[in-house]
């Protein structure tokens, strides 16, 4: 049985997908439109259906050229999702007003929407009659298509194909990232070549399979880059523009394969290639003859080598272009017998500077997790049979040693296996150059990317997870956060601004940044705009942090108008909410003038953690060894009450808040009295607390499991694991665990400020009367 998926959160992601609109994506419009689907799946009768019932047609409308695919019309398209979802996350009255005024946008377009009268809750009374509609892993009905008038030929070997398809999109992958490499260094002959390579492969294959749109359009692309490698075509930002291109297109008829394959022939949608034909046609006429060599031409490492005089290499070039000017430098020095053929050979070599590739060996992403998971629990029956009393108190000696090789052995098979969930950040990162490319295009600014820790790893389940929220964040500080050339140059900075991308490990986490040298965030305008939507009052007093953290707030937005790329007010809620379902936190920091730095903090795994544990009453816990800094029992003279602070233990001249882990988990303890017990001191992002526990029980590798959906929002819990002797313990969650003292302290703090100013009236009125 799978589990249900929100309605709201369907709509979250309708949204963001809404965000991201571009004139002449049609595949974004038809996966916004299967994410509809589901949407309408889920919806309980009410108004809210009603909406998305509207928008539905809209959006066909423009896919099938009723509506034209322009940007006021999407931008209106994206309004309408976004009206909806503050509807859903707001009040009655606003919720009412929000679906009025989609209705009235959707009006403008001759859509018919029902009676939208009542909120977007009206509905929660029928919510029974759609619950379990919406399942995780459930296909929504796709829209109806016309089926092709002719047979598709390249599904004679449907599993040929499936390959193909899979291997083109890795391919595609490469050349844009070689073409933007191209588009900085344009001399380099290995980058042009490897642009070429996948470009050849596809159209060998694709021939093969008879896709011959497919193949007619990368054999043009390779007829344009051979031009390029044989220097006969200059490159140029034309060129590079037109390949990307390309490659756009190609990935539209990659991505309907795809649809084929997983709905039938009737979802086969065949693109227009000509215009990619005719400018790739143009070009190829426009040629302007031979380019300058790479900045190091062979005859210079040939020279420098001493295989050959500067004089002999002049005189190569001469017999070069009045005589064979099909041949190369290194044939003609060759054939005068100036050098020898394994000098060139060399000397070409270290011109290209080839690089070696790691081999690889590709594994169904199926067998994978089975092995991983199979791993996960041979750790745990190892960790059992080593716990047995019958094993524990054997005096077999050689037993012992077998079972503690068996447990080395166990546990390098454990790190290996978790090893392979690993991947690299790299290809998250390098999607962003193209991304901020475009972006600086359309915001007409000069934008320059840095990236740093590329090849951090991060477990694979969150690579995906990962991506829609750095889109959005990298959106922001381009379109926000940078200020124009002018702008720029008029406060003295360099008119390029910067974009930092970096991960990096830090204390049993990954962290991701996103820092830009811009404005940063307008504080006043923040402020201003939470007033008037009644998130803060006119009087109340926000620290800097606190008016910051805002712009979380779903459809917050201090943008003046709706841009192409952002200001819709829709998408750092989303953000913080994608992020926290990977057990993550977003933090935001911004100096007025200086920028604005985003980071996001995840576990490094999602499957395994090294802990100690630890047991209260007759619970067992396990907190995380990263976290640790020490244990000890404190003295009587080192339990302290500060007022306004609670318990604290003194911990080498410093005074720790005290946490009661019985009290917060609701456990009945053993031992109250911290002087009697033991106190484990952790540590969270420079915040040191102490826990009460009563015993330590040893340190062991877990194996992470999901608490399910009903307990994995218990807050400082992280998750589950089977202990050595069977039992099940709870993986604490320290930084969840001190926002939760905090909290707590805040409100004792609160209650104390409200008696004492109870008390103090009392007094005053006491005092009047005796008066």
């Amino acid at each position: 049985m799978t589990p249900e998926v929100p309605f709201e959160t369907l709509v979250d992601a309708l949204a963001l997908q809404a965000v991201l609109f571009t004139p002449g994506d049609l595949p974004a419009l038809g996966e916004f439109l299967s994410t509809l689907d589901a949407c309408l799946e889920a919806a309980p009768e009410g108004p809210a259906r009603s909406i998305l019932e509207a928008v539905k047609q809209a959006g066909e409308k423009i896919v099938l050229a009723d509506l034209e695919d322009s940007r006021e019309n999407l931008e209106t398209l994206a309004r309408c999702v976004t009206l909806l979802q503050k509807a859903l996350h707001g009040g009655e009255d606003a919720g009412r007003a929000c679906l009025e005024e989609a209705a009235g946008l959707l009006a403008g377009w001759g859509v018919t929407v029902a009676a939208t009268a009542g909120s977007a809750e009206d509905g929660d009374t029928k919510k029974k009659k759609g619950k379990g509609k919406a399942r995780a892993g459930r296909k929504p009905k796709a829209p109806k298509r016309p089926a092709p008038a002719e047979p598709l030929p390249f599904m004679a070997d449907p599993d040929l194909l499936k390959d193909f398809v899979n291997e083109a999109a890795e391919h595609l992958e490469q050349i844009e990232i070689h073409l933007l490499e191209l588009e900085q260094r344009p001399d380099d002959k290995e980058c042009i070549n490897g642009i070429f390579r996948p470009f050849h492969t596809i159209k060998g294959v694709s021939g093969f399979l008879q896709l011959q749109d497919v193949n007619r359009l990368s054999h043009q692309a390779e007829t344009l880059l051979d031009r390029v490698r044989n220097d006969q075509l200059e490159v140029s930002p034309a060129l590079v523009d037109l390949v990307l291109d390309v490659v756009d297109i190609l990935k539209t008829m990659i991505g309907n394969l795809q649809d084929v394959l997983r709905e039938g022939p009737a979802a086969y949608r065949p693109c227009d290639i000509s215009g990619h034909l005719e400018r790739i046609e143009a070009m190829l006429a426009g040629e302007t003859g031979p380019v300058p060599v790479p900045t190091k031409p062979l005859g210079e490492i040939l020279v420098e080598k001493g295989v050959v005089t500067p004089e002999d290499v002049d005189a190569a070039i001469r017999k070069q272009r009045e005589e064979t000017p099909q041949a190369r430098i290194g044939e003609i020095l060759v054939q005068e017998g100036k050098a020898d053929p394994k000098d060139v050979a060399h000397a070409i070599r270290e011109q290209r500077q080839l690089r070696s590739e790691a081999a690889a060996v590709k594994v169904d992403l199926g067998k994978l997790d089975n092995l991983v998971d199979m791993v996960g629990e041979l750790v745990i029956v190892q960790s059992l049979v080593q716990q047995n009393p019958s094993i524990r108190d054997t005096l077999d000696q050689k037993l012992q040693r077998d079972l503690s090789q068996l447990g080395r052995i166990t546990s390098e098979l454990q790190k290996n296996a978790m090893a392979l969930r690993m991947v690299p950040i790299r290809h998250t990162f390098h999607k962003m150059i193209r991304l901020v490319r475009d972006l600086s295009k359309r915001c007409g600014k000069q934008v320059e990317l840095r990236m740093s820790g590329e090849d951090t790893e991060i477990d694979r389940n969150m690579v995906e997870a990962i991506y829609d929220p750095l889109v959005h964040m990298i959106r922001n500080a381009v379109d926000h956060g940078l200020e124009p050339p002018e702008e720029r140059a008029a406060a003295g900075k360099p008119e390029t601004g910067v974009v930092l991308l970096e991960a990096y490990h830090k204390g049993g986490s990954i962290i991701i940044e996103i820092r830009d040298d811009g404005r940063g965030l307008d504080r006043t305008r923040i402020r201003k705009k939470a007033e008037e939507r009644g998130l803060v009052r006119e009087d109340e007093t926000l620290a800097d942090h606190e008016i910051d953290n805002l712009v979380f707030h779903p459809g917050f937005s201090t943008a003046e108008s709706v841009t192409e790329v952002s200001g819709r007010g829709v998408g750092m809620d989303v953000v913080k909410r994608a992020i926290e379902r990977l057990r993550g936190k977003v933090e935001l920091r911004s100096t007025p003038g200086r920028g604005c730095a985003i980071a996001i903090r995840l576990p490094l795994t999602l499957a395994i953690i090294d802990g100690i544990v630890v047991c209260v009453g007759s619970e067992r816990y396990i907190i995380p060894t990263i976290a640790i800094k020490q244990t000890l029992r404190p003295r009587r003279a080192d339990y302290h009450t500060v007022q306004g602070r609670g318990e604290m233990i003194k911990v080498r001249g410093e005074l720790i808040p005290l946490i009661r882990l019985y009290e917060l988990f609701g456990v009945e303890p053993r031992q109250t009295d911290p002087c009697e017990a033991l106190v484990v001191v952790v540590e969270n992002e420079g915040q040191q607390r102490c826990l009460l526990v009563e015993g330590l029980l040893g340190k062991q590798e877990v194996v992470i499991k999901s608490l399910g959906k009903y307990l994995q929002q218990i807050r400082g819990v992280a998750g589950g694991t089977i202990l050595g002797d069977g039992r099940v313990g709870l993986i604490l969650d320290i930084a969840g665990i001190i926002e939760s003292h905090n909290d707590k302290v805040r409100r004792d703090n609160e209650q104390m400020d409200h008696r004492a100013s109870a008390e103090g009236a009392r007094h005053n009125e006491t005092m009047e009367v005796n008066a």
